[in-house]
């Protein structure tokens, strides 16, 4: 025997003011009965012993009437009531009515309070049956993004987030184009993580690529827990987690999965991807010597050996003390498009270093082209520094760096204006 028989009369459905209108009839058990019915704007449900509940309607746009669904939404065997109403152009909102077998009459579900704030919808949004799962699922989009949460029922028919979507807005400029926005998460009753990996836009899990030619594996997120075991440049790895500088992952060894911790900083480490060799795209780098506080000119030239195009290059600055203390600042992305032509210069950058407010800054456009200052120094501590520049893109074969070293002393000589232009 089926779990419900729809009986919809779509054509009162269609007019609010017709009053008792027929709406979906209910068969929870065998034998009991619940229907809906009608009465201008207002909703109602008869239980099965007779009495009646109001229905809860979602808010309404304007012209979108309630949608009536029946379906094992607990997965306990019951058919339960779902009210639909479509919000804005995609998204839709729901109300659920679920049998319960005891009682043998069908409860308003409220979204639990405890959950609320961990959900990336705010409700029951864009239901989705996955029984493969035994798991309801809930679809919302914000902006360019599909979002959902996961949830499975307990023994006493509440909801608890067995997985959610959720955004992780970690972009660190540090670390040259890493960015992981999406992370599944899989949740156990209690609420702990049991699994958790980075998602892109299609859904599909996203991958990391080692930048660096020996990277070492850790078994926590810390410098002690180091092992002999290392990936190489090249290697593909799928990411699980990420932890301030450091990221878990998934490689496929040839004995089996294996997860582990790795350190962006050694990943992401400029200072040891320096090469004596020629780049192998045939690009070079040239920067002025802008050590002399009386003319602190930054002037940064790029040319090619052939046609080559850089879409999202930033610039780098490598700082090595005294003590041989190495650090890395990155000093801004272009911002533009950059198509170079063999044996024709290029000049990245023509400005002064400044100093305004107590900063070090440099004259850089935003993405809005509008005007802007960045940051020419990081925190350092006084002293002499070795300078060099470094060039990326997510084209380059390599990190693209400047020949010469610059020696300047931190913090430099350089005036503050008596006035602001």
């Amino acid at each position: 025997m089926p779990l419900a028989r729809c009986l919809l009369a779509t054509a009162l459905l269609a007019s609010p003011l017709l009053a008792h209108a027929n709406l979906p009839t209910l068969e929870p058990e065998p034998g009991l009965q619940a229907h809906g019915e009608q009465n201008g704007e207002r909703y109602r449900l008869q239980q099965p012993d007779g009495s009646w509940i109001e229905l809860s309607i979602p808010d309404e746009d304007i012209g979108n009437p309630p949608r009536f669904s029946v379906e094992d939404y607990d997965f306990d065997g019951h058919a339960d009531l779902a009210i639909s109403v479509a919000a804005g152009m995609v998204n839709e909102n729901y109300r659920l009515y679920l049998y319960r077998p005891a009682q043998r009459r069908y409860e308003f579900l409220p979204m639990p309070e405890t959950l609320i704030g961990s959900l990336s919808c705010s409700g029951f949004s864009g239901l989705e049956r996955k029984v493969e799962e035994r798991a309801l699922y809930s679809h919302c989009r914000g902006g360019p993004r599909w979002y959902y949460d996961a949830l499975r029922f307990d023994d006493h028919g509440q909801p608890w987030l067995y997985k959610t979507l959720q955004v992780q807005d970690d972009y660190s400029p540090d670390y040259p184009y890493l960015f992981f926005p999406l992370f599944e998460k899989t949740f156990d009753p209690q609420g702990q993580v049991l699994a958790s990996r980075a998602m892109n836009d299609d859904g599909q899990p996203q991958t990391w690529t080692v930048p660096a030619t020996r990277l070492y594996l850790y078994q926590q997120p810390d410098e002690s827990s180091r092992s002999k075991a290392y990936l190489i440049q090249g290697d593909v790895c799928e990411v699980l987690a990420r932890k301030e500088q450091w990221l878990r992952i998934r490689y496929a060894s040839k004995k089996g999965p294996l997860e582990r911790w790795i350190s962006l900083d050694q990943a992401y480490d400029l200072h040891q991807r320096l090469s004596a060799a020629p780049h192998p795209d045939g690009l070079q780098l040239s920067a002025s010597d802008f050590s002399d506080p009386a003319s602190p000119l930054f002037s940064l030239g790029l040319n090619a050996k052939r046609s080559f195009t850089l879409e999202h290059a930033e610039v780098h600055l490598l700082f090595t003390a005294a003590d041989g203390t190495q650090s890395s600042h990155r000093l801004y992305a272009a911002n533009h498009r950059i198509e170079l032509k063999p044996g024709e210069g290029y000049t990245l950058d023509d400005n002064y270093i400044e100093q305004r407010g107590g900063q070090y800054l440099i004259y850089h456009a935003d993405e809005q082209q509008q005007d802007a200052y960045v940051p020419f120094f990081p925190e350092l501590a006084p002293g002499r520094y070795r300078v060099r520049v470094a060039l990326t893109d997510p084209g380059l074969a390599a990190p693209l760096y400047t020949s010469e070293e610059v020696l300047i002393d931190y913090p430099p000589a350089i005036a503050e204006p008596t006035s602001t232009p």
